[in-house]
């Protein structure tokens, strides 16, 4: 058994994949624009369904905003974390926490997408 997929729900589909293609991912559409899928370079499948995909899905679930998940996407340098968090900051999404070096040996941000999920930036400190 191996993880395939992680999935969002999304208040507002475009949004949505707009957020996740600033972390370069490139999504097919499925449907009238409620499901679309990005390969990840590890083989994970990262998913987002329209909230109204998921009401057709599940009646009787109430689906909350921001369901309490972290994506988090790991990063080479501290300078390839610092222009991706300016340029989400940029596009003005909000910003929980600036690039920070921290106590365990990364470099350390969070953003979240448009729907309220934590979305963490890291990579490892280089010794100097």
């Amino acid at each position: 058994m191996s993880l395939d997929a992680i999935g969002i729900i999304s208040d507002d589909m475009d949004k949505s994949i707009e957020f996740y293609q600033c972390f370069g991912l490139d999504f097919e559409l499925f449907g009238e624009n409620e499901h679309a899928e990005a390969l990840l370079p590890s083989g994970v499948r990262l998913m987002i369904d329209s909230k109204e995909l998921m009401k057709k899905l599940y009646p009787a679930k109430e689906i909350k905003r921001g369901n309490s998940m972290v994506l988090c996407f790991k990063f080479e340098t501290s300078s390839e974390l610092d222009e991706r968090f300016q340029f989400l900051s940029e596009k003005k999404y909000s910003v929980l926490k600036s690039p920070e070096d921290m106590f365990w040996g990364q470099r350390y941000a969070s953003v979240e997408d448009p729907d309220g999920n934590q979305i963490d930036l890291f990579c490892a400190l280089r010794e100097q």
